[in-house]
């Protein structure tokens, strides 16, 4: 009976080959391990048996099959006017031989070996989606990019504002897939004088507070987009500045002659109340004099109408006596009695 005793390798690549034996009496088992398998280790491996007291007794073949994959793989597409093609290509090798899957939005749309084409015949908005290639095989996959397809987006401006009589340039940023666009201008007031169909170039209104109207239809074949825009023609800033020097001027002299009315009134007012006061004044003044005069000539003619009494005493001839009595209005009466001659 054979009796194995030892296993060993011939040659160890890059130190990733090791060899476990199992020894039992009447047999023998020895297992080869390739750490981080490359593409050289592909091929054929012999496994040879020895004895101790008859030397080699045989050998025995075996295969190893590295799979693998490397390249990669690319989408495209392109479109007449009716249609839309898809097309998954790349430079792609593999064990086992891979194969391609197309995608769109996670659905298997079409599979089979590279390069795939995809044709989309009378294209329809429902034909919008993502769209990627997967290539795959046993052991291994690759994804590619992904592809849009879509009706056009539009960005561009939605308002704005524009001086008199000048020219004025729409042009939008146009997003399509297919890129393939038509595009469909219109207005009520003006007309486009440009050749490019995706720009619209109009001359402005003289007339301030003119509103121009512009619209745009874009369209590819999935699908159409709309998109309007608002020109309001307003001043320069020239004359807008002019204007405004102009409107600060009013309101600057209207100012002035409201605060010169205002400070008119309170002059006339202030002038009024001093003239009325001195006027005041002038007449107490007046009234004073008068009132110190009338006490005086009244004095006068009081003392003009001085009345003077002689008359004769009771105590007799001999006791005659002359009285004087005067009488003087707003002054105090009283009597002045003269000794008179005596009378026989």
């Amino acid at each position: 009976m054979l009796n194995i005793l030892v296993a060993n390798m011939d040659s160890n690549p890059n130190g990733r080959y090791t060899v476990n034996n199992t020894i039992q009496p009447d047999r023998g088992m020895a297992t080869l391990t390739i750490a981080k398998t490359v593409l050289s280790d592909d091929g054929y491996y012999v496994c040879r048996i020895n004895d101790y007291y008859f030397g080699e007794a045989g050998s025995h073949f075996g295969k190893l099959n590295v799979h693998y994959l490397t390249g990669t793989v690319t989408i495209s597409s392109t479109s007449n006017d009716t249609a839309i093609v898809v097309t998954c290509s790349g430079s792609v090798d593999g064990n086992p031989v891979p194969n391609i899957k197309l995608y769109k939005d996670g659905i298997i749309q079409e599979q089979s070996a590279l390069p795939l084409t995809y044709i989309i015949s009378s294209v329809t908005e429902n034909d919008k989606g993502i769209y990627m290639c997967e290539v795959y095989n046993t052991a291994f996959l690759t994804n590619s990019s992904i592809l849009e397809l879509h009706k056009p987006t539009i960005e561009t401006v939605e308002n704005d504002s524009v001086e008199p009589s000048v020219a004025y340039v729409i042009a939008p940023d146009i997003q399509a897939n297919p890129q393939e666009v038509t595009y469909v201008w219109s207005s009520d007031d003006v007309n486009d004088i440009d050749t490019n169909p995706a720009t619209f170039t109009f001359t402005s209104s003289m007339v301030v507070g003119t509103v121009h109207n512009i619209s745009l239809k874009a369209t590819n074949l999935i699908g159409s987009t709309s998109k309007k825009v608002r020109i309001t023609v307003s001043e320069s800033s020239k004359q807008s500045e002019h204007n405004k020097d102009v409107s600060d001027s009013k309101g600057l002299v209207i100012g002035m002659f409201f605060v010169g009315v205002f400070v008119g009134a309170i002059g006339l007012y202030t002038y009024n109340t001093i003239r009325k006061k001195k006027f005041a004044e002038k007449q107490d003044t007046v009234t004073r004099k008068q009132d110190r005069k009338l006490p005086e000539k009244q004095g006068t003619e009081n003392r003009n109408q001085d009345t003077y009494m002689e008359y004769m005493g009771d105590s007799g001839t001999d006791n005659q006596t002359y009285q004087d009595l005067q009488h003087t209005v707003q002054e105090s009466a009283y009597e002045n009695v003269k000794p008179g001659n005596k009378y026989n």
